[in-house]
């Protein structure tokens, strides 16, 4: 538990130094202040700190949820650019304008050209050419 929390701590270090934070929620916890004759309560102080550290790891954990879920949008878009890409080039728009598979065109294609070349072949037989 305490690995997790130390290694917690340290992503939110070098995400809030990204981010220009200066302040994490360990430092916080560990600052110490001089105790002068008339100065604040140490008690209330550390309850004061400890409430902005709880605020700390909330705003961390709000933050990398966000990143989170921006990495996810961004990888779906990747994904729908992709499959939008590959559609359009599956597809060919015929001069109606009828859409239709260009696997299906190409297949019609190459059966054409076997055909011409059948055709070719018997007139060739045909005519002795």
């Amino acid at each position: 538990m305490q690995d997790e929390y130390t290694r917690k701590l340290e992503d939110q270090k070098g995400l809030f130094k990204q981010l220009g934070i200066k302040l994490d929620a360990l430092t916080i916890h560990e600052k110490d202040f001089d105790v002068k004759m008339r100065g604040y309560e140490k008690e209330e102080v550390d309850r004061f700190l400890d409430e902005i550290i709880v605020d700390y790891e909330r705003f961390y954990d709000i933050i990398t949820d966000l990143l989170d879920k921006y990495k996810e949008i961004q990888r779906r878009q990747a994904y729908l650019e992709e499959e939008k890409k590959a559609l359009s080039i599956r597809k060919v728009k015929t001069e109606s304008g009828n859409v239709i598979e260009r696997q299906l065109v190409e297949d019609g294609i190459r059966q054409m050209e076997r055909s011409l070349e059948q055709f070719k072949l018997h007139i060739r037989k045909e005519f002795d050419v």
